[in-house]
């Protein structure tokens, strides 16, 4: 009996304890501290963000509709039934430094623009009427571009359908395949629909070679408005996705990150609220400059409102830049004890030698709601926390000290 039992101890060895999923980032409002695999399930409390005017942009550029930073070179262009031409701009003064005229083609409805080492790529796939058989990419060498103020290149064709549309009757900002934005990743362009039915955005890939191709659905999600651009910073950590609601006039940018293996929307998605349309413009045009820094272009305004067409920036660092790891530590990691848990009338709260000072206590529901508070003073070791008028169900205990924040996972009966 007893070789059966160390047997199956030995047994229970061999195998490593099952990782925790759940939300991993200490700024969601619903953050398990004993969670180690992110499930991308995390929530965040509304967050707006103003954006820095850089410069208005020049007049060949009314409908900035894409932008791109590449090779330290900001990119441009206008929207459907302009001439098939992009433009190089300084960042500073909004002025056109080249233009480049693609000669082989027309500007069905040119709507974002993307990079890699070697290539500009232009999305020719607006469709607002959702009856567009002729749905495309150019791709345009940086090699064929040089340095003239004007120059003209050709572009080579990458055609692609959608696995699931099965209708082409037109029907006016009222379906769910239409397209404004795309980036490059891993040999391929990655695209994400501008849903006008559903508020919704699809999103596809498909290679970035030359050809003809039936796009590959890998998910969505709802944004809750109409996506119009799109990039992944440099380093690949991070994705952007630009949106406006057509309604109300709300511009928004929904941030990705914590993501593997390319999986952009199974990683945190986070929405920050921009200025309204009326204040800025339609948002087009979206590109990273380096990890955190963003640079937005708009569409100008010649109606209710007149507003000119210009360059923005924000800088992203405080929503994707990785949490403080101290933000997440366990509390037995500082010699801290709670009990019982699972509790019913009150937790205690006992400290051991390793932490000194005051601790402020915050107890928070998953939805980062505090619904109890307390203190355990210096030189007090234990101090309890009622719990009893509290619904059961499990909750989050924070307990703050001076440059550290320990957490413990807490279960109510």
């Amino acid at each position: 009996m007893v070789k059966t039992a160390i047997s199956f101890l030995l047994l229970l060895a061999c195998f490593p304890a099952r990782a925790q999923s759940g939300c991993t980032d200490p700024r969601a409002t619903n953050y398990n501290p004993s969670a180690t695999v992110n499930d991308g399930s995390c929530q965040y409390a509304t967050t707006s963000a103003p954006l820095v005017t850089k410069t208005p942009l020049g007049s060949a550029v009314p409908e900035s509709s894409g932008l791109i930073y590449t090779d330290r070179n900001l990119w441009t262009h206008n929207d459907s039934n302009n001439t098939p031409s992009f433009y190089k701009i300084d960042s500073t003064s909004g002025a056109i430094v080249q233009q480049v005229v693609i000669t082989n083609v027309i500007n069905v409805d040119w709507e974002d623009i993307a990079a890699d080492a070697q290539n500009l790529y232009i999305g020719d796939f607006g469709n607002n009427n959702g009856d567009r058989r002729d749905l495309r990419v150019l791709r345009v060498p940086k090699a064929d571009i040089g340095t003239g103020a004007n120059v003209s290149v050709t572009a080579q064709a990458i055609n692609f359908s959608y696995p699931d549309q099965t209708t082409f009757s037109p029907a006016t900002n009222n379906h769910n395949f239409d397209c404004e934005a795309f980036f490059y990743s891993n040999d391929s362009l990655h695209l994400f629909t501008k849903n006008w039915a559903d508020l919704r955005t699809k999103y596809y890939t498909i290679p970035a070679q030359p050809g003809t191709y039936v796009a590959h659905f890998k998910g969505s999600f709802n944004v809750n408005g109409l996506i119009t651009a799109a990039d992944l910073n440099p380093a690949g950590t991070g994705a952007a996705l630009l949106g406006y609601n057509a309604s109300t006039g709300a511009t928004f940018m929904w941030l990705l990150s914590d993501f593997r293996g390319g999986q952009y929307l199974k990683g945190n998605k986070r929405r920050i609220e921009l200025p309204n349309a009326l204040l800025i413009g339609q948002a087009e045009g979206l590109t990273f400059v380096d990890q955190y820094r963003v640079f937005l272009s708009n569409e100008q305004i010649n109606s209710i409102v007149n507003v000119p067409a210009r360059l923005y920036a924000l800088n992203t660092r405080p929503w994707l830049a990785q949490a403080v790891p101290t933000a997440a530590r366990q509390a037995g990691s500082a010699g801290v004890s709670v009990s019982p848990n699972p509790a019913r009338q009150a937790i205690r709260i006992a400290r051991g030698t390793e932490l000194a000072g005051a601790l402020r206590l915050v107890l928070q529901d998953v939805q980062g709601r505090t619904v109890a508070t307390g203190q355990l003073a210096a030189g007090q070791s234990t101090q309890e926390l009622p719990v009893a008028g509290l619904a059961a169900g499990i909750y989050v205990l924070k307990m703050e000290a001076t440059g550290a924040v320990f957490s413990q996972k807490v279960e109510l009966q």
